[in-house]
């Protein structure tokens, strides 16, 4: 499915190369980028797609087109930004065969900031009013983690044999944990390790192993865990206590002015863009039936 905006057809190899463009960056930053967010994904380069071709479209109107030669020394600035042609290659993950697509990047780049440094006021500083507004609509961002205070009885098996004989051992203790038994006394009578502590203290999520993350983030305080076989060994697990999440005060957050800056900016280019939907013209066609007709 392609566009026609204002009349200017954008084919469907553009919105490919938007959507690949956007899988990769998600993927940049370590997250999930499998077929289940094609949808997702899809619909941001749709949208980004749209944006960026009123802006220029608008740009040109009322500009012209950015020269070929404020390209090429944009093009240089990053290079000498970067240390060096090479250099910067190596900085963004772009090879010499991808020199068209860098500079019709710069030239989309140039043509688009012209004219929001126009269309945009002047950056102002937020006043305290300002920044308790945007911290408190944006809350659940400055939430202090979950955590579990977890104790545990260990048992590292020094052979296969010795394995099994563990685990048996520490279900059969289990059973007495559940029927009354102290743990920490059941932890220094059972444990192989007597160095290793019994009280792990507070965890956050992500700071310890998977599967034992998922049991303990999963129980109550004062429930004991069935027995947990890990690659270090067997282990039971009792949460002791828990911090639920909090906010972290406002004073205590670092940049929130230029975080509100940078929304207060992204709300004005919205504004721009949805003018210019209003006042302009997008429709959709289908690239087979285009061909048929």
């Amino acid at each position: 499915m392609g566009y026609v905006i204002n009349g200017q057809k954008i084919e469907d190899s553009v919105l490919e190369d938007e959507f690949e463009s956007i899988k990769e960056h998600y993927q940049s930053m370590g997250e999930v980028v499998c077929c289940d967010r094609d949808e997702e994904f899809w619909k941001y380069a749709r949208e980004n797609v749209i944006n960026r071709t009123l802006l220029e479209q608008e740009s040109n109107k009322r500009f012209g087109e950015v020269a070929d030669a404020d390209v090429d020394a944009r093009f240089e600035e990053l290079k000498t930004e970067h240390g060096g042609e090479q250099e910067f290659y190596d900085n963004t993950g772009f090879n010499l065969g991808d020199k068209k697509v860098i500079w019709q990047k710069l030239k989309s780049s140039l043509t688009v900031d012209r004219l929001l440094s126009e269309e945009l006021e002047d950056e102002r500083e937020p006043t305290e009013e300002d920044l308790t507004k945007y911290y408190e609509d944006h809350i659940d961002e400055y939430m202090c983690p979950e955590e579990v205070r977890v104790s545990q009885i260990f048992i590292e098996p020094s052979s296969h044999d010795a394995a099994r004989e563990a685990y048996v051992a520490l279900r059969s203790l289990r059973d007495e944990l559940l029927d009354g038994k102290d743990f920490d006394e059941a932890a220094r009578e059972h444990g192989s390790d007597e160095d290793r502590e019994i009280d792990l203290g507070f965890m956050k999520e992500g700071q310890t192993m998977p599967e034992v993350e998922a049991i303990t983030f999963s129980m109550r305080v004062g429930e004991i865990s069935p027995v947990i076989a890990t690659h270090y060994g067997f282990h039971i697990f009792k949460v002791t206590d828990r911090k639920e999440p909090t906010p972290v005060p406002q004073s205590e957050i670092e940049g929130l002015a230029e975080q509100w800056k940078v929304e207060a900016r992204n709300l004005a280019i919205e504004k721009v863009i949805d003018r210019l939907k209003e006042s302009g013209s997008i429709e959709e066609f289908s690239e087979e039936s285009d061909e048929s007709a």
